[in-house]
């Protein structure tokens, strides 16, 4: 009666066992799904977990194109070659997409914030220096002056389905293009039940969810003197963006650095002591705007931006003298990977 009871048992704990594997099992056979693809002049990357994984990032991949044919400056047929290449002797009402409208709208709110340290009326200016065609030079102070006359976005008059731009006026939302973009992928994948994802757009991550088995995203900064990332930050449903001269820039005839990064008072590529401005914040579109509005600041009015600001955003800046500057809110999620000459942390 003994051993019949013992095998009873043994045969119970045995079938437990197998339940529990299974379950276990079940629970941690999740489809992963990475999908890769350039578009934006960017590779980009989506990791995604579920059982709508693929389907969801090939969704992704369908509204990034399509973004991508409306905001783009050089495929005709988009809205801001349109917006660009419409006669610009005098005041224009241009037909616009949804989209276009929206990235105009949420484009004036982020020229007011920064007071337009982020401008993305400074589109013939960047031309000029060959940054969109790749022809790279220093022009004279007498046209950078001349072209300035015509970056001030603040006449912009957007309405839902049209635009009217003043005279001479061109756009170029690449700032805020990739940031929009991450944005509408996050709100696809949630619309097919993904709860966790990370996605890589040239750079700027965006995490839905944290990792399969609840822990947070682990996301590096990249290090602008080479080598492995200076440090690495603890996500959850939020985004990282970094801007930096380190990787688009031209040497002149004069043997001068000029990086992809302007400054709309002077029409110049930025000159100052940073390296790369990174941010973490809950948007893309906002954490791509402040990534480049901060750079063009500089140290000193970037730090007064974040405390005059409701806190709804972090930054790491790392300076030219390989020092580190972030915010206190990070101290719990930033772990230091690189032997810099200073640390401050902003309160």
């Amino acid at each position: 009666m003994v051993n019949i009871m013992k095998n009873e048992r043994s045969l119970v704990y045995f079938l437990i066992t197998i339940c529990l594997f299974c379950f276990l099992a079940g629970s941690c056979s999740q489809n992963t799904e990475s999908t890769s693809f350039t578009a934006m002049n960017t590779y980009m990357t989506v990791k995604s977990y579920g059982k709508n994984a693929a389907a969801a990032n090939a969704l992704v991949k369908e509204e990034v194109e399509r973004l991508e044919g409306i905001l783009s400056t050089t495929i005709e047929g988009s809205d801001l070659y349109k917006i660009n290449n419409t006669d610009g002797d005098e005041e224009s009402e241009i037909p616009v997409r949804t989209e276009t409208a929206y990235l105009i709208q949420r484009g004036a709110e982020f020229y007011k914030m920064t007071g337009g340290a982020f401008n993305p009326a400074l589109y013939p200016v960047i031309r000029e220096w060959g940054f969109t065609t790749g022809e790279y030079k220093v022009p004279s102070d007498e046209r950078i002056r001349e072209l300035l006359q015509n970056t001030d976005f603040s006449p912009v008059v957007e309405c839902p389905q049209s635009i009217t731009r003043p005279a001479g006026l061109q756009l170029d939302f690449g700032a805020i293009g990739k940031g929009y973009a991450g944005d509408r992928a996050v709100e696809i994948l949630q619309d097919a039940g993904i709860k966790s994802a990370l996605l890589d757009f040239g750079g700027n991550i965006q995490v839905l969810g944290t990792k399969p088995d609840g822990s947070d995203w682990t996301v590096g900064v990249k290090n602008p003197w080479g080598g492995e990332p200076v440090a690495a930050v603890k996500l959850h449903d939020a985004c990282m963006i970094t801007s930096g001269g380190y990787e688009r820039f031209f040497i002149g005839q004069d043997g001068k650095k000029y990086i992809h990064i302007f400054d709309s008072t002077t029409g110049r590529p930025v000159e100052n002591d940073l390296e790369s401005v990174t941010i973490i914040c809950r948007e893309g579109i906002y954490g791509d705007a402040l990534s480049t509005a901060l750079f063009v600041m500089g140290l000193d009015k970037a730090i007064e931006f974040w405390q005059q600001r409701e806190r709804d955003f972090d930054f790491i800046i790392l300076t030219k003298d390989k020092g580190i500057v972030y915010t206190t809110p990070l101290e719990k999620s930033i772990s230091l990977l690189f032997d810099f000459d200073s640390v401050r942390v902003v309160e």
